[in-house]
């Protein structure tokens, strides 16, 4: 696997996790909110690794 395929993965995999917060109902909106902002962080690190490395991903 290179360096893109793995970084193409773990986005899906964080806009996946978003969706799902974003879903649960049973979640407050603080919750939500605070695990939402972890995610992204993630998100835009992973992006951002990936113009350090000159792959472009996708935005999901």
């Amino acid at each position: 696997m290179n360096y893109r395929e793995d970084l193409e993965i773990k986005l899906q995999k964080v806009t996946l996790a978003i969706q799902e917060v974003v879903d649960d109902i049973y979640k407050t909106d603080t919750e939500k909110q605070r695990i939402i902002s972890k995610l992204i962080e993630f998100k835009e690190a992973i992006i951002s690794k990936g113009i350090e490395l000159n792959i472009e991903l996708e935005a999901a």
